[in-house]
């Protein structure tokens, strides 16, 4: 409980300056801000165009720590398009736990918080913190790719991270498996390129071993599950404890498309000339 902190007038005070030091998170609850999208082009619809949101909220429960004060907090940072379709790709995105909306995305977290606190018998209770940076990293009239960046910290010896790509087709708005650039029959070819790219990236020989220092089964190089489309290349993200344990971090392979090109699908490479085409028209 907060009395085990702080006496009541104490906490008063010091809850007011926290909370305007933390953007008027207390005061207006949740805050929430908005910045417009800079990128522009004729071929892209209105549609297509968003503005970016955050939404921020504080804990009320304080916590002190060697003199400092700190509280729990949430924060999400999201794209929001005029077009419902997209706005519902966005929130498959970004809610992976079962929440309805954003609010109930906020609310679980700072709940969990509070139950945390009054459940336990914790005179100096951690704050807590979990932010969600959901951004656009293609959109073309043809492709979307949004990437989630997600850090919670909930105690412990650190928090933890991942980034979630998803990509979209904006013909038909269904999700672009790999295989709709890549062919059964080309993706070992693929992947051998990317397998040297990776070596390279990482300092190792052709025949270095990589049951050594990876986690790659039987030590045989495999591309991640989780990819997402740049301007000049295929990104392939493996997150932290995926191939490297935890203090190696997350590791990003980067395919350039120039590298790939000529084993792409047909399909792939319409894609990958509309991305480069897009881009270069507002470059």
């Amino acid at each position: 409980m907060l009395a085990l902190i702080f006496n009541k007038t104490i906490l008063r005070y010091v809850f007011i300056v926290v909370c305007l030091y933390l953007s008027q998170a207390c005061l207006r609850p949740p805050a929430e801000q908005t910045k417009a999208h800079s990128i522009f082009n004729k071929n892209l619809t209105d549609t297509a165009v968003y503005q970016q949101k955050t939404v921020f909220e504080a804990s009320p429960y304080l916590t002190e720590n060697e003199g400092q004060l700190d509280t729990s907090f949430v924060k999400i940072t999201y794209p929001e398009f005029k077009d419902s379709i997209l706005n519902g790709i966005v929130t498959d995105a970004m809610l992976l736990e079962g929440e309805t909306n954003i609010q109930h995305y906020v609310n679980n977290f700072i709940e969990s918080y509070g139950n945390f606190i009054e459940e336990n018998d914790i005179q100096y209770p951690i704050a807590w913190s979990k932010e969600t940076n959901v951004d656009v990293q293609v959109l073309t009239p043809e492709i979307i790719s949004i990437r989630n960046r997600t850090y919670e910290f909930t105690g412990g010896a650190h928090g933890n991270y991942f980034e979630l790509w998803s990509n979209y087709s904006l013909q038909d708005y269904k999700k672009l498996d790999l295989n709709r650039f890549i062919s059964e029959d080309k993706i070992k070819d693929f992947t051998k390129i990317a397998e040297k790219i990776f070596r390279n990236q990482e300092g190792l020989q052709d025949t270095s071993n990589l049951e050594r220092d990876y986690f790659f089964e039987n030590g045989k190089f495999a591309l991640a599950a989780n990819y997402g489309f740049l301007k000049k290349g295929i990104a392939f993200f493996y997150n932290t404890y995926e191939i490297k344990p935890y203090s190696a971090g997350p590791t990003q392979l980067i395919v350039p498309y120039e590298q790939v090109e000529h084993i792409l699908t047909n399909t792939g490479k319409q894609y990958v000339k509309h991305i480069k085409d897009f881009y270069q028209t507002i470059n």
